[in-house]
């Protein structure tokens, strides 16, 4: 079984290298490998994939790309038992709609057809974005929902543009597993179907060891101080799915 990372047309290649580095580092056993949009459309990568992950990026691309065929293929998948991840692009794209960066030149809003979390995702919270660039990035503190009784500390984890979901707590089929400082919802866990899919705002894909831009140094002081919880929260996120995947004792 392999774990399938969509890479076409808008997504970050940034997002990828973190993604790709984490899992072969706290999941070795599974086999890690890409996908395009032309091949969830031919469907045959259905039987053989454990886990899809769509990353960050933009999510307007993805849309051009996925629309129609694409996105059913996804819906079947998860609704059939499969397992999706979807972070920062990637959840905003699994909303029934997004709302980013009202009023400004680089506003979206507008519905999306993939609909796994049946509400809105709205965003960037923690600072503006800023295209091909970490001008807006942050150390997002995450509070984790005590009663999923996950054994894990309030943690940091690299955040840039990401959104919230709105009324989660409110939303069938959907739990919190995190939340930011201010409590809107920041990792949510939404049953579809026989499936699961787990969408983040914030990246807990990205390692600080990976960090080397000297203008996010004190970003990822932080995230190093604190990256024993990330990667108990990564675990825990993973075994949502039903599927040890992490080897790696802490």
């Amino acid at each position: 079984m392999k774990i399938k990372i969509y890479n076409d047309l808008g997504v970050s290649k940034e997002s990828i290298k973190h993604c790709v580095y984490t899992l072969r580092l706290y999941a070795p056993k599974y086999n890690v490998d890409y996908i395009t949009a032309q091949e969830i459309i031919d469907e045959k990568w259905v039987q053989n994939t454990l886990l899809l992950i769509l990353l960050g990026g933009r999510d307007l691309y993805y849309v051009q790309k996925l629309q129609g065929t694409g996105n059913a293929n996804i819906k079947n998948y998860i609704k059939n038992g499969g397992n999706f991840l979807g972070i920062c692009a990637g959840s905003y794209y699994s909303g029934n709609y997004v709302e980013f960066a009202k009023g400004t030149n680089i506003e979206v809003i507008s519905k999306r057809e993939l609909k796994i979390f049946n509400g809105t995702v709205r965003g960037p919270l923690l600072a503006p974005y800023y295209y091909n660039s970490h001008k807006g990035a942050r150390a997002a503190y995450l509070k984790i929902n005590p009663t999923l009784n996950l054994n894990i500390k309030d943690c940091y984890a690299f955040y840039n543009g990401g959104g919230y979901f709105i009324d989660a707590e409110n939303t069938k089929d959907t739990e919190i597993i995190a939340s930011y400082e201010d409590s809107q919802a920041a990792i949510i866990k939404c049953t579809y179907g026989d499936g699961t899919a787990i969408l983040s705002g914030v990246h807990l894909e990205y390692e600080p060891a990976l960090i080397n831009n000297q203008s996010l140094n004190n970003i990822r002081k932080i995230l190093k101080a604190h990256d024993t919880e990330r990667i108990k929260l990564l675990n825990s996120i993973l075994d949502f799915f039903g599927n040890s995947l992490i080897e790696r004792n802490l």
